[in-house]
């Protein structure tokens, strides 16, 4: 295995998890590939099938490899609605979840301070991307959120269109999300609210908080959002 650090106190198949997750978010394997046979992965990085299957077994329970019948195992679409829409609460009264449309504006990059850096775990004054994201279902406006995702200090200015690229895809382009922290509070519609929901002021609302961590623990996403339900969605969480 290219890159097993000697002294690693992590199980095998941990750390042979972590390279196949570095393999996902570099592109190295990419959406939609068919993974080689376990066989001939297990000969490559000298370990056995047993190893890779568990690693395999990891990753599924994460739902960034899917096993499909007579295809084998293939690697998901980090950047689908699906994928974004993971840690999503908000479910039909039927029990599914709602795959929202998402539209993202006012992209930019913003020092972060007191609980936003907390939440992102950065120090204070740290860059981070800032934006606002509509979440929206059968053409109603459902969620209206501001964003905040870690930024690389000292990195090049990026234009305006690429800043919109990286906030169209959210986490998925800086890691592998694997668990949410989420606090919920009852709230009422502000003018701005009510304009951005189509609703009017002082309607009763949710006020979620709710930071996505990586597959190592580090914070990927710190989101404030707005939430009206309607009567037709459920906010549904298991405790």
């Amino acid at each position: 295995m290219p890159a097993l650090k000697q002294f690693n106190v992590k199980p095998l198949y941990q750390q042979v998890a972590d390279e196949f997750i570095s393999r996902i978010v570099s592109r190295q394997w990419v959406p939609g590939q068919i993974i080689e046979n376990e066989s001939d992965i297990a000969r490559s990085l000298g370990i056995s099938i047993g190893t890779v299957r568990k690693a395999f077994d990891v990753l599924a329970d994460y739902a960034v490899l899917e096993r499909q019948q007579g295809r084998g195992t293939i690697v998901a679409d980090l950047s689908s609605e699906s994928m974004q829409s993971k840690f999503c609460n908000v479910v039909t009264a039927d029990g599914e979840r709602v795959l929202f449309a998402s539209e993202v504006s006012e992209p930019e990059i913003v020092k972060v301070e007191g609980e936003v850096a907390a939440a992102l775990e950065v120090p204070e004054q740290s860059s981070a991307l800032r934006f606002r994201r509509m979440r929206s279902y059968e053409g109603r406006p459902v969620l209206s959120e501001i964003v905040y995702m870690r930024y690389e200090q000292g990195k090049k200015a990026l234009s305006e269109d690429k800043l919109m690229a990286l906030a169209e895809v959210g986490w998925t382009a800086t890691g592998l999300a694997t668990r949410k922290r989420e606090r919920v509070s009852s709230g009422k519609a502000t003018a701005d609210d009510a304009k951005r929901l189509k609703i009017s002021a002082g309607t009763p609302v949710l006020m979620l908080e709710r930071v996505i961590y990586s597959y190592e623990n580090t914070p990927l996403e710190l989101r404030y959002a707005v939430c009206h339900l309607g009567d037709d969605l459920i906010y549904s969480a298991s405790v």
